[in-house]
């Protein structure tokens, strides 16, 4: 996207439909004319849009620009809201579609509850007539909106864990929310690192000197939350959840989770699911 705060963009509805427990999709791609969203309430999905492909589970949507082809494949039976809107500016006006044209994929919440409290607020406005659920179902997606774009932005702020150790440098502020923004997918922190203009050793010093923490650490951080909340939100497989944060397989999952939590995958969703 471009340097505009994400906060500054709005969306609206134009269509919804709510899919209970979908086995398959009835075509392998298709195209909208409108930006699509798919956002998954539990189960998951394969998805290639533009370039860009990985799995989506619960705490994920899935943005498909208007006219792009958009790849699916469920791979758990499926629960999401399939949604069609446009944008516009904090005014009103139509969003110019080249200020739109970087921003597409999965992007994933990490306030589960208060996603869930929407989501439950969706089914219910789905009983409603068009007209009312539209409205409705509108105002929900836009504070799942504000709700990514407050994550985002926030980056490495209070929910972070992690305290500042000063009013971190402006390029640094920059490399935690591309490491939010890009958490969930395989990708190489040296790409950050040379977007920005820094060598690997001297983008880690920087960061560690800002936020207490090395880049790394902090993309583990994020990964091994999202980790823990789709082992007690959902069914999925060690191998499904590795996919969706962007590790290569279950065993590798386990290791950092062992690692860094001094316990098991399983032993977790064992002791701490409800």
């Amino acid at each position: 996207m471009s340097s505009v705060p994400l906060s500054d963009y709005v969306p609206h509805l134009t269509f919804s439909i709510y899919w209970p427990s979908k086995d398959k999709f009835l075509l392998y791609e298709d195209r909208y004319d409108d930006w699509t969203v798919f956002a998954v309430e539990d189960g998951s999905f394969y998805y290639e849009i533009d370039g860009e492909k990985g799995t989506a589970a619960f705490g994920d949507l899935v943005f498909c620009p208007a006219e792009s082809v958009f790849r699916r494949v469920v791979i758990t039976p499926l629960t999401f809201y399939h949604l069609r809107l446009h944008w516009s500016d904090l005014s009103g006006k139509a969003a110019d579609p080249g200020t739109l044209s970087g921003f597409f994929g999965k992007i994933s919440l990490q306030n589960t509850s208060r996603l869930s409290a929407n989501y439950e607020k969706m089914r219910r406005a789905c009983l409603l007539d068009h007209t009312r659920r539209i409205r409705l179902l509108n105002h929900y997606m836009q504070d799942l909106w504000l709700h990514y774009a407050e994550e985002l932005e926030a980056a490495l702020g209070e929910t972070s864990g992690f305290a500042r150790l000063k009013q971190p440098d402006p390029a640094m502020t920059k490399a935690a929310m591309l490491i939010q923004k890009h958490a969930f997918h395989p990708f190489d922190l040296k790409e950050i690192a040379a977007a920005l203009g820094f060598s690997p050793v001297r983008f880690t010093q920087k960061f560690k000197a800002d936020f207490g923490v090395n880049p790394l650490q902090y993309l583990t951080s994020l990964r091994l939350e999202r980790a823990k909340s789709l082992l007690l939100e959902t069914n999925m497989t060690l191998d499904q959840i590795a996919e969706c944060i962007g590790y290569q397989n279950g065993y590798y999952l386990s290791r950092i989770f062992m690692k860094h939590l001094n316990l098991t995958p399983s032993v977790y969703r064992r002791t701490h699911r409800v």
